[in-house]
């Protein structure tokens, strides 16, 4: 039986579909759930082996970057967001933002980009933190090279508590001044995955084994 992948789809996400085609690459069977499914009850987010909140522009992010999805999350959803912290999650840029803003990585927040302005950065390196995930199993140390994104990705914290470094950039090659060139990070427990940048936009390189990892640890 396949691994069940529930990819969150809400008014403004837009990459849905590529994050289900690199689960699906990796045998996984992907759904994309609407938002208005959770609302309503038709589904529930954690009703799979993993979850992912995908990339794009949740609610346009007219108030503020993946934020009205993250109140949907902490006040409707609140016992689904709750169970997705005991499962294997990606967090990908503007879900990252999602996570970010609903708590699941502690006093964390995502900011501006220190240059201002937004960065695309179509190889961008990320070097594989030391870090026990089930996404990172077999990476410590490697650089995956996959596509940089976004205007709101410095990363910024007041403290550690809640979570751990999972992927850093390399000196010199911070593209949005992130705090300590951290580029991803984990729950404590590894479980949560959350990063700005997009390794389901290169299905053909090594970024594949981060869903490939998580795949076979739930398998």
């Amino acid at each position: 039986m396949k691994v069940r992948v529930n990819i969150l789809y809400a008014p403004g996400t837009n990459c849905q579909h590529e994050t289900a085609y690199a689960f699906r690459k990796v045998g996984a069977e992907p759904q994309i759930l609407l938002l208005s499914d959770l609302l309503e009850g038709r589904a529930r987010l954690q009703d799979a082996d993993l979850v992912c909140l995908p990339g794009g522009f949740s609610f346009g992010d007219h108030t503020g970057a993946g934020n009205v999805t993250a109140w949907c999350l902490k006040t409707r959803l609140a016992d689904q967001l709750e169970a997705v912290r005991a499962k294997p999650s990606i967090c990908i840029c503007n879900g990252f933002q999602i996570a970010a803003r609903a708590g699941l990585f502690g006093d964390v927040s995502l900011v501006v980009n220190d240059s201002g302005t937004f960065r695309d950065e179509p190889q961008q390196p990320h070097l594989v933190a030391d870090n026990d995930s089930p996404w990172l199993s077999g990476l410590r140390g490697k650089t995956l090279r996959f596509p940089c994104a976004h205007g709101e990705g410095r990363l910024l914290f007041a403290d550690r508590s809640g979570w751990r470094p999972a992927l850093l950039y390399p000196q010199g090659e911070n593209p949005d001044g992130s705090s300590e060139s951290i580029a991803g990070i984990t729950t404590e427990d590894g479980l949560v995955l959350g990063l700005m940048n997009h390794p389901e936009r290169a299905p053909d390189s090594e970024a594949l084994e981060l869903f490939a990892n998580a795949v076979r640890a739930t398998a």
